[in-house]
């Protein structure tokens, strides 16, 4: 008689224990302001969300089970969503997880995610700020693209690939890709209408159709030494573009700069055999080709048609400049390098070259910015350095004079460590200091970089500021600060 009442109890308390404690192979819920996160326990994952919330703090776990992945579409077109927080649990975030969440304004992944997938953020266009995981390798294709008001994003060191459209149509005024990059797919930067310069490293060895094209305010950029092909498209509609430095080894040249309407020089090796059809389609302002051959060499590339930009430019065909057999008259550095000569701020490292591409040392620097300001004599002939002993060294005063004239104190320890190599933030404190000015701000680094912009010095010039400085550049700097308007 007890059993048969006790039943119908035993009955009721198993399902409501079967609704609300759900099991692991159950989708569970998580409450957020303004809605739920649905979290599928088997995979760890958070499939989906309401389309009413305004806030996501993801939790480490639900119902004691990690959260280790955020699923494709998960919070797509959620337009009232303004803030999400990802735990460090999560590895990997799902096909256009966030697409469209046009209030998001900041997102920072932890160092956990190892792995996004297409379009995680597109369209976001209200996203200003984002901390990108240094986990990562690659930013996939149509991670920020549309995001129109992103501005700029730190990449991490480490990430190898660009995808196809990643930046695409993003408000960004400026990105500076690290040396771990190897690969700029297509149409990766293609009509960032606010990029304005562009460096591109020695490490990219593939860079894609249509990467740069419609970018319109990009006055500047620097192409890597690896290519050999010019892509097709790259810098198409590009109207603020002046100038162009081909790299050597490049081959091939697509009709990358089809209405380059401002387009007024263009450097081109003489490792280029085929320039094909409509590479310069429109480009009505271009005055000046400066090519690394002889009017030979020129003569026997393989021409295309619609190359009316080509017409009625100047071709300039290479010299040597002062005497130097790795210096013509087609290198951008070509008259500072003149300069440098006819006021005796250097002759060169011997055997009738210049070594342009040579790291400056310490030792160089110092010598070159003595020189430039009349090679006067230090107040006292006692080197304050214990590796600066010879006096009859080419660099001995100059080392005595700058550190009076408190250009530089050394490397601390008493050195100064002549053959070690300069930085071009270096190089700009440098020259800044030999001005007799300061440059402002709390980081030294940018301090210096805004001097020398604001003064001119880096016109025409494609830098890193924590890249190693060659001699051209050294050069080319003093010359834009000393004699180029002379």
């Amino acid at each position: 008689m007890k059993v048969r009442k006790l039943l119908p109890f035993v009955l009721a308390l198993g399902l409501a224990l079967t609704l609300f404690l759900p099991t692991q192979a159950a989708e569970l819920t998580y409450e957020v302001t303004g809605g739920k996160l649905y979290f599928d326990a088997a995979t760890g994952t958070i499939t989906r969300s309401d389309m009413t919330i305004t806030e996501a703090d993801i939790p480490a776990e639900i119902y004691g089970v990690p959260v280790t992945a955020i699923g494709s579409y998960a919070f797509n077109q959620h337009q009232d969503l303004t803030r999400v927080t990802i735990p460090d649990t999560v590895t990997s975030i799902g096909r256009q997880a966030f697409g469209a969440c046009r209030s998001l304004e900041q997102i920072v992944l932890p160092d956990s995610v190892t792995t996004l997938d297409q379009g995680v953020f597109s369209s976001c266009t209200a996203l200003k700020s984002v901390t990108l995981s240094r986990s990562l390798t690659t930013i996939p294709r149509d991670t920020f693209a549309a995001c129109s008001s992103l501005t700029g994003v730190t990449l991490p060191e480490g990430i190898t690939t660009i995808g196809r459209d990643a930046f695409s149509g993003s408000g960004i005024t400026s990105l500076t890709l690290p040396n771990s990059v190897t690969t700029l797919s297509d149409s990766s930067l293609a009509d960032c209408k606010k990029l304005q310069s562009l460096y591109i490293p020695d490490s990219v060895t593939y860079l894609g159709e249509w990467a740069l094209s419609n970018c319109t305010s990009l006055t500047s950029v620097r192409l890597p030494s690896g290519i050999t092909t010019l892509p097709m498209r790259l810098f198409e509609g590009c109207i603020n573009l002046e100038s162009c430095v081909i790299p050597d080894g490049v081959t091939l040249m697509n009709d990358a700069f089809r209405f380059c309407t401002n387009l007024k020089t263009v450097t081109i090796p003489d490792s280029v055999t085929q320039i094909v059809s409509g590479t310069f389609y429109g480009c009505d302002s271009l005055t000046d080709v400066y090519y690394g051959g002889t009017a030979l060499q020129w003569s026997q590339i393989e021409m295309g048609g619609l190359n009316d930009g080509l017409d009625q430019a100047t071709i300039h065909f290479a010299q040597p400049v002062a005497g130097f057999t790795d210096v013509d008259t087609g290198d951008y550095f070509a008259q500072a390098v003149q300069w440098a000569v006819d006021e005796k701020i250097t002759t060169g490292t011997g055997n009738n070259t210049f070594s342009p591409a040579s790291t400056v040392t310490r030792a160089e620097a110092v010598t070159f910015l003595w020189r430039a300001a009349g090679s006067p004599a230090p107040a006292s002939s006692v080197s304050p350095f214990s590796d600066v002993t010879d006096k009859n060294a080419y660099y001995y005063n100059a080392v005595l004079w700058a550190a009076e004239k408190g250009i530089t104190d050394g490397m601390g320890g008493g050195v100064f460590g002549l053959s070690s190599a300069l930085s071009y933030d270096q190089i700009f404190t440098f020259l800044c200091r030999a001005a007799g000015e300061t440059a402002s701000g709390s980081d030294w680094s940018a301090a210096a970089v805004n001097w020398a912009q604001a003064s001119g010095l880096t016109e025409g010039l494609n830098f890193t500021p924590k890249a190693s400085c060659p001699r051209s550049d050294v050069v080319y700097c003093l010359w834009k600060q000393l004699g180029a308007a002379a």
